[in-house]
């Protein structure tokens, strides 16, 4: 089969691939990510959450989903599967009583101290080809793309 270029102009081709690489790159790395955590009984969400609690310390569950940009039905699950397998405990809110604080337990903790050096060396394996300016401009252009750089 015949393959067709189609030009859109300079600045929507550069778009076009633009928009191709930062999405092809995202899902290599959340398949690679998903694949990983599946050997450790995790899904992706559970581990956000884990990691969140781990490093942020106990937070209500709206803050939970604003950290790992999740949704809140989908959060209702992972909490609960996470919960189930004493990874994390739910008290309510002394401020808010409709409101429940979510903390990370021992068991939860253990499993984030395991799993942690190797998630770091598997970035360091991946962002490998970019040098230290390299990952701080791209740091810095993904900010910037989001509206969050700092001028």
């Amino acid at each position: 089969m015949k393959q067709r270029n189609r030009d859109y102009g300079q600045d929507d081709n550069r778009h076009l691939r633009m928009e191709i690489g930062i999405t092809r790159n995202f899902l290599e790395g959340e398949r690679g990510m998903q694949t990983f955590l599946k050997s450790y009984g995790l899904t992706l969400p559970q581990f956000g959450v884990l990691e969140a609690l781990y490093h942020l310390g106990e937070m209500r569950v709206c803050d939970i989903i604003e950290k790992t940009l999740s949704t809140n039905g989908n959060m209702t699950v992972v909490l609960k599967n996470l919960e189930r397998d004493g990874m994390i405990l739910r008290k309510p809110d002394e401020a808010d009583r409709r409101a429940s604080i979510i903390g990370i337990t021992s068991v939860g903790a253990g499993l984030v101290e395991e799993i942690f050096p190797v998630h770091l060396q598997n970035l360091r394996e991946k962002y490998s080809s970019l040098d230290g300016q390299e990952k701080d401009q791209l740091i810095h252009l993904l900010k910037k793309l989001s509206g969050r750089a700092k001028a």
